[in-house]
């Protein structure tokens, strides 16, 4: 993997990283992968690998919502702070899980609310006001867990990104360095019983 790869703004400060530590290598395996969102408000950033499908709203066949891939057929969904912008956050997770295939990956990073907003409330948000919602490593669990049927996938990361983050700025100084969570969810084949409920 090119260490220099143009990609999305935020995940252009962990990209390196992530490739000399064999996270890209662990998670994002396959040759189906779809990143959404993937320019990260730059118009000259590449999807995250060589042969991924870039998704922004005006992709043909993309409707913002519905993904252009049948049920079960992608290995892997790759997200870099797109979810804190969309309102029915549930129905998202539930269109990226839809186009995996058994054992494909959904890869999630989300502004920390600890670390970028540095409370819990949004909106507003201090620093974009686009931004709808924060998370916490909980809340984006419980989000999970919400939108997707029990046993339908399992967590294989959850992790709180704060590489070269600077602890010593005051809260009313744009933060500076990794700021957020990384999440990666597996894709299961649900067993023949369900959880009740």
């Amino acid at each position: 993997m090119d260490l220099n790869r143009p990609v999305g703004y935020e995940s252009r400060k962990s990209y390196a990283r992530r490739c000399i530590n064999g996270f890209w290598d662990k998670y994002l395996a396959g040759p189906t992968v779809v990143d959404v969102g993937f320019r990260g408000g730059l118009a000259d950033a590449l999807p995250i690998v060589d042969g991924a499908y870039g998704i922004e709203q005006h992709s043909p066949g993309y409707d913002g919502l519905h993904l252009p891939f049948e049920d079960g057929k992608v290995d892997c969904v790759h997200s870099s702070h797109v979810l804190e912008h969309l309102n029915d956050r549930p129905a998202y997770l539930r269109e990226w899980h839809r186009v995996l295939r058994i054992g494909g990956t959904m890869i999630i990073f989300v502004p920390h609310a600890y670390l970028y907003e540095r409370r819990l409330t949004v909106p507003p948000s201090k620093w974009s006001p686009e931004h709808l919602c924060s998370f916490t490593p909980a809340s984006l669990l419980a989000l999970v867990e919400s939108s997707l049927l029990p046993n339908s996938y399992r967590v294989k990361h959850l992790a709180d990104e704060d590489t070269g983050y600077d602890y010593g700025l005051s809260s009313d100084q744009h933060p500076i360095g990794e700021l957020e969570i990384s999440l990666v969810l597996e894709r299961i084949q649900p067993p023949s019983w369900s959880v009740e409920r």
